[in-house]
């Protein structure tokens, strides 16, 4: 027996071709505030992590014009990214903070260290699901360090714990900084459109049942 829906079977079609998931690109924040900032002579503005000042290519330069970096002495901050939509994240690339020379390590010891990121769909609940530390910048062009991660955001937060600082005693404490951040990962259907794409199925499987259930005409 032959069943026609019509409609409502290309409705399927088309809704599972919306739900599948998109190929991974590249994410680029559409803007971030941070918890405090070095602001005395407008530099290190945390807009320097997602506008892509200061990157060659898929690397940063050694320029402190184009960086974020907190008050001085003060080496911890939290950073939240706003990825302008819902996402499925898979990663995210962090370039270190990278300016200075070794024999000026106090700059290069400004790099950020320990990390926790967490994500929330909603700005307001956030859940932990990365932690570790970056390496130490070393001056010159750098690349970045890609950590995997899994989970569905719109925001995204960035907690700094300490620099690479290891002799504060002559060199003062320094604060902590970074040069840019990006994520990776896919579009994903905002909650209302799968209450919608849900409801669509069902309709469609109710109309299903009711057909087989109809009596033939002799």
């Amino acid at each position: 027996m032959s069943i026609k829906i019509s409609g409502l079977a290309a409705l399927a079609t088309a809704a599972a071709l919306f739900a599948a998931p998109a190929s991974a690109a590249v994410i680029t924040p559409v803007s971030v505030t941070a918890s405090n900032t070095f602001l005395l002579f407008g530099e290190y503005k945390a807009e320097n992590l997602i506008n892509g000042s200061g990157m060659v290519g898929d690397q940063h330069d050694a320029n402190y014009a184009n960086m974020w970096m907190t008050d001085l002495s003060v080496d911890a901050a939290t950073l939240t990214f706003d990825l302008g939509g819902l996402y499925q994240l898979s990663s995210v690339d962090v370039w270190n903070y990278n300016f200075g020379k070794e024999e000026f390590a106090s700059t290069l010891d400004r790099a950020a260290k320990a990390f926790t990121l967490a994500i929330s769909t909603d700005g307001v609940s956030f859940t932990d699901v990365l932690s570790g530390e970056f390496a130490r910048g070393a001056g010159e062009l750098l690349g970045a360090e890609t950590f995997g991660l899994s989970g569905q955001a719109r925001y995204v937060q960035l907690s700094l714990s300490g620099n690479h600082q290891q002799y504060p005693e002559i060199y003062g404490y320094a604060p902590v900084g970074l040069s840019e951040v990006r994520f990776g990962g896919s579009s994903a259907p905002e909650p209302a459109t799968w209450a919608m794409l849900i409801a669509g199925f069902g309709l469609v499987g109710g109309v299903i049942r009711t057909r087989r259930t109809q009596p033939r005409l002799a």
